[in-house]
Parts: C-alpha cells; structure tokens; sequence
C-alpha cells in the first residue's frame, strides 16, 4: 500500500503528514482497498472549509480535501483524529465502489447531484459507522438527506436502506433518489 500526503509539512495549521498517512492507511486496510492501489492525500490548509473530492484514476486515488475537513471543530487549526478517519471512511468506501466492476458505473464526484452525492454518502458512511462500531452522525446524514429528498416516510425508509445497506450498486443509489 502505497500512501502519501501533500504538503509533506504544515504551516498553517497543526497537522502532522505522517500522521495523516498513517491514519490513511489504517482506513485503506479497514475499507479493503486492495494492496496495488496508490492513495495521495492532498490537503489545501490555506482554506478553513470543509470540501472533500476523491479521484480515482485506474489505481491511482487521490483525495483533496480543504484544510477544515480535518480539523478539531472546538480546536481551531488543530488536527482531529476522529473526524480524519471518517472523512476518509466515507471518500474512501466511495472509491471501493468505482474500483468494484459490480457497483456499475457512477459519473465524476464534480458531475453528481447533490441528491445523488448525499445518498451515496449515507451509504459510504454508514457502512464505514457499522465497521468501526461508531454513530458517525446519523441523525445529521438523515436531516441532509430529507434536505435533498423530501421530508417523508419514503425518504426515510430509502435513507434507511443506504444507511444499513451493504452491496449495494450505482442503480440502487439512484433508485434512492427517485421522487
């Protein structure tokens, strides 16, 4: 497994790259990415917000996330272990998926809906929750969720399934999504 992290040294907040690729690591091992697969972890520290994009390129991946995506929300600046390893449980089960002939054939993080992009997240997060034996804020997945989907019974049932689901495919995703 082959892990890296840009940029290999922090000025503006108080990570460690070491850190972070070990920690990326261990997701990698925890999520099943096979061993031949290469995982750049790229964080933009100059930005405070939270965006995250995984791009996958044969075996290639890298994940960009803006600097506040690993932050310590009551430590400004400050790396937060926990909320790291779920940003990265989340990008990385997504790139499990596109690596997964089975799953189908999902468009480019930047070409989804949001509809789309929030129900692929409560399945990514959900299944990275049940592995770890974490919350990993459902009762926040299904508010953005209903945000995307409508405030219903059939939202829920469908947020439900994503969230408790497990081979699931790109079809299945969509289907959520369907009014």
């Amino acid at each position: 497994m082959n892990v890296t992290v840009e940029p290999p040294a922090f000025s503006i907040v108080d990570y460690d790259a070491g850190r972070i690729a070990a920690v990326a690591a261990e997701v990698v091992t925890l999520v099943g990415l096979p061993d031949d697969v290469r995982i750049e972890v790229v964080v933009d520290e100059r930005n405070p917000f939270g965006k995250t994009v995984a791009m996958v390129d044969d075996r290639s991946v890298t994940v960009s996330v803006e600097g506040g995506a690993f932050e310590d929300p009551q430590r400004l600046r400050q790396f937060s272990e926990p909320n790291t390893r779920l940003v990265l449980g989340r990008l990385l089960f997504r790139v499990a998926d596109r690596l997964c002939p089975d799953f189908g054939d999902p468009p480019a993080d930047s070409d989804l809906t949001p509809a789309e992009h929030t129900a692929w997240d409560a399945y990514a997060v959900g299944r990275y929750s049940r592995r770890v034996g974490i919350d990993g804020g459902r009762a926040r997945r299904r508010y953005a969720f209903r945000l995307r989907h409508g405030f219903s019974d059939a939202a829920d049932r469908a947020f439900d399934r994503l969230w408790t689901g497990s081979d699931l495919t790109w079809a299945d995703i969509r289907a959520a999504c369907a009014p």
